[in-house]
């Protein structure tokens, strides 16, 4: 398989571990100035795997930017230190994209704590929130052979993606330095009419925020910080102005859930 996974990591080192155990591809890590000995167990360890170092946390953006240029395989697999992808799923992802050439990204259906937690997304443009498209919706409201058309975006958690078109729509923007780098990723792939779609027979399983929870309110921020940055990079200004009231209810929606964040942390 002609396929370099990359995976950002940033003092993950037990979960870097395990994620790295189930993959039979070359390994690109890039690691964001981890200070719990992640550098030293990947050296000792996994002589064979390229670790890129930064000096200090760049993000999950950059990072996966940072790998993208560095290899030349056919595809990238963009992986969450905290993903584990199951027997078979990275062949499974693979054999999907060479028998559809006119897709151009899958993802597995992702798992956490036994329920999926997405084969997907779609983005709300009246509110600015994406709608997760789970078990509910794969199971029951749509035929398989019509999800790729239901779905809108595919997330970073797991991502298999032609490095070509990666590269071609000029990877992630750097500027949201980790979330929602994936949903206008997908935007400006869905813009250029790209096709892409789950794989529904692979799977990974995810430790939700398994990195984020011991960063504070990093995660809440950056919601807040990045949907505004979507909506302003990405929407036209008449439909900015039109569904104001809506797209400022959503924001406020966000800023609550950092103040209810703190707060807890703060009990």
């Amino acid at each position: 398989m002609d396929i370099t996974a990359i995976i950002p990591t940033f003092n993950g080192k037990k979960l870097l571990d395990e994620c790295i155990k189930r993959l039979d591809t070359e390994i690109v890590v890039v690691d964001n100035g981890s200070t719990d000995g992640t550098v030293e167990m990947l050296l000792s360890k996994y002589p064979k795997i390229r670790v890129i170092k930064n000096s200090s946390n760049q993000g999950f953006a950059k990072a996966i930017n940072q790998g993208a240029r560095q290899v030349q395989s056919k595809y990238l697999l963009i992986l969450n230190n905290d993903c584990f992808i199951q027997k078979d799923s990275i062949a499974k992802m693979h054999n999907f994209l060479k028998r559809h050439k006119d897709i151009v990204a899958t993802q597995p259906v992702v798992y956490s704590r036994e329920r999926i937690e997405s084969i997907g997304y779609q983005v709300d443009t009246w509110v600015g929130k994406v709608n997760i498209v789970t078990q509910h919706h794969s199971q029951l409201s749509i035929p398989n052979s019509k999800i790729e058309r239901y779905i809108y975006g595919l997330s970073a958690t797991c991502l298999l993606i032609r490095r070509d078109i990666f590269l071609k729509v000029g990877m992630f923007d750097e500027s949201f330095h980790s979330y929602l780098e994936d949903v206008d990723f997908f935007i400006r792939l869905h813009k250029k009419d790209y096709q892409y779609g789950p794989t529904l027979d692979a799977s990974c399983r995810h430790i939700h925020m398994a990195t984020s929870s011991k960063m504070g309110l990093y995660k809440q921020k950056q919601d807040l910080k990045n949907w505004i940055r979507i909506i302003i990079k990405n929407f036209p200004p008449n439909h900015i102005i039109k569904h104001f009231p809506t797209l400022f209810f959503e924001r406020l929606r966000n800023l609550n859930g950092l103040l209810k964040a703190a707060i807890i942390r703060h009990v």
